[in-house]
């Protein structure tokens, strides 16, 4: 979780330096267009997608999307699956960060910060989830295409995709082709992006494909509070020897194959990325009441709030420092079946992922809410689906899904004790002259305050989960006539989630009134399963080639 007492600190985010494409395309793309513009040539060309588990033309399908080619994305520069919503309408929550919290589809949010729930929207990579912040979040290098779904999707998609989903597919290994790319983008501020692939054929039917991708920036938002301790804030910012924020350097792999028999197609994915970057830097918003009565409850000169700088730089304490770190490693298989009447296929996935993340959040160069988060996870699932092969006017597929995954992750917020004094202090009792712990405890008339060895309030909360579930659904069409069909699907989820918190006592006399509000004696745990069954029924007219 992070602290109450802000002041309305606003975000400084990254403005990418984005290679010229023609204004048509990016039109095209801003207005949602179904068709995801190509760069070469000026064309537009069609797009395959499978958000409804059948390949179809982007045209075709009955959903709110918007389908943006791999050419595209490597066009304009999309730094990773977040910069999609830049050219998605409806949506919207962009940061710099690897949380996927504050993105909104259509207004459905999940302001979540722990690990015990989901965000609303959903990101998949290669139709496996990628929900977690710390993880979710990778880069986008050697990209077939992406489909951002608006609306619910929890029918075709399955697990929290309330909002939408975003639905990210790498390239494949390509039997029969050899052929390869590398880029290179040099641009200031220290920035050096490197992007390549090799597609080699190792029979009349296999294939191997290696993708890796470099990126790495200098900082470039001043942060005035380096000059109060330049040594300290400087080792804290990565990649920076002077204190600016927001920079980053990362780098990700990945190796498929390919194998296309007759009746048996079978591909694989190992993928690992290392990111090392900024944590969202904030600003404090000067105007408003928040912040002149955080100033006016703050006694002494030492205390009042004087942000140096403009809006584009950053006057901040860092004392948990400046990183946005994760190690992220997948696994994946798919394998299909031509039994002739269908197509069986199986989609088995893993991942493993470390994430390390700090952030000053109340935007200040005091130490008021400093939060820190330390997580590790691993996520395992499989889905079974059996499609029907028929040209006819009856087509159907059905399927099920199984995942489970462990989750152990450290929260910490921090900030100074005399500081926390102070604000209450004068807030509830003005007029006091209360200057911080020793003086408020003073006016209690009780036990004198004996402050924390380092001065601050730190409290820590550790959180384990194990959760699992499973889905079946099947799906029915009927194309009543060339122009006209109609759609029938039913799905049935269930999942069970195993919960603990353990939030020891703080050190500091102050006590845990901050940030969690409460301690625990040993770990909390519990358990609990819910189960749904959601339906969809779709109809879909074409009066003529072109409109539907």
């Amino acid at each position: 979780m992070k602290g109450r007492m802000k002041a309305q600190p606003v975000r400084l985010r990254r403005k990418p330096l984005a290679r010229s494409v023609s204004a048509a395309s990016v039109a095209a793309a801003m207005a949602g267009a179904p068709v995801a513009p190509a760069l070469a040539q000026g064309v537009l060309e069609e797009v395959i997608v499978t958000a409804t588990k059948r390949e179809e033309s982007v045209q075709d399908v009955p959903l709110a999307i918007t389908a943006l080619s791999g050419e595209f994305t490597e066009g304009v520069n999309l730094n990773d699956v977040k910069d999609l919503i830049s050219f998605t309408p409806g949506i919207t929550g962009n940061s710099q960060d690897s949380f996927i919290d504050a993105v909104s589809v259509r207004g459905v949010r999940t302001q979540d910060f722990g690990v015990g729930g989901d965000p609303s929207a959903a990101i998949f990579k290669n139709d496996r989830y990628e929900g977690r912040n710390g993880s979710a979040v990778t880069s986008l290098y050697d990209i077939e295409r992406a489909e951002v779904l608006r609306g619910p999707q929890g029918f075709l998609f399955g697990r929290n995709a309330i909002g939408g989903a975003i639905s990210v597919h790498t390239r494949k290994a390509e039997p029969g082709v050899r052929e390869g790319f590398a880029h290179f983008d040099v641009a200031e501020r220290g920035r050096f992006v490197f992007e390549g692939a090799l597609n080699v054929p190792t029979g009349d039917n296999s294939a191997i494909r290696l993708a890796a991708y470099h990126s790495q920036e200098d900082g470039f938002v001043q942060n005035h509070a380096a000059a109060d301790n330049p040594d300290e804030l400087a080792a804290t910012s990565h990649h920076s020897t002077d204190g600016d924020l927001i920079a980053h350097e990362k780098q990700g792999f990945r190796f498929s194959t390919t194998y296309a028999g007759e009746a048996v197609n079978l591909q694989t994915m190992v993928e690992y990325e290392d990111r090392e970057q900024s944590g969202s830097v904030y600003r404090a918003v000067e105007t408003g009441d928040t912040f002149k009565n955080l100033n006016d409850v703050l006694q002494g000169d030492d205390a009042h709030i004087d942000l140096r700088g403009g809006e584009e730089d950053a006057d901040t304490d860092q004392s948990f420092g400046d990183r946005d770190d994760s190690t992220i490693l997948t696994l994946g298989a798919r394998v299909e079946f031509d039994l002739g009447w269908a197509t069986l296929s199986s989609n088995t996935g893993y991942k493993d992922h470390d994430f390390f993340y700090t952030e000053d959040y109340d935007g200040t160069p005091l130490n008021i809410n400093n939060y820190q988060v330390d997580q590790e996870g691993d996520y395992f699932q499989e889905e079974v689906r059996l499609t029907s092969n028929s040209d006819g006017m009856f087509s159907w597929y059905a399927g099920a899904s199984y995942y489970e995954e462990e989750i152990d992750a450290t929260f910490i917020n921090s900030g100074d004790e005399d500081l926390f004094c102070n604000y209450y202090g004068n807030y509830y009792y003005p007029g006091n002259n209360i200057t911080g712990c020793a003086s408020l405890y003073t006016y209690y008339g009780g036990d004198p305050f004996e402050a924390s060895e380092d001065g601050l309030l730190t409290e820590p909360g550790t959180v384990r989960g194990k959760y699992q579930g499973w889905a079946a659904y099947v799906d029915l069409n009927f194309a009543l006539s060339e122009r006209f069909d109609v759609g029938l699907g039913v799905r049935y989820t269930e999942d069970e989630k195993d919960f603990s918190i353990d939030v020891p006592q703080p050190e500091s006399n102050y006590g845990p009134s901050f940030a969690y509000g409460f301690t625990t004696d040993g770990a909390l745990e519990s358990s609990d399963s819910w189960s749904d069954t959601q339906s969809r029924l779709n109809a879909r007219f074409r009066p003529a080639d072109g409109h539907m």
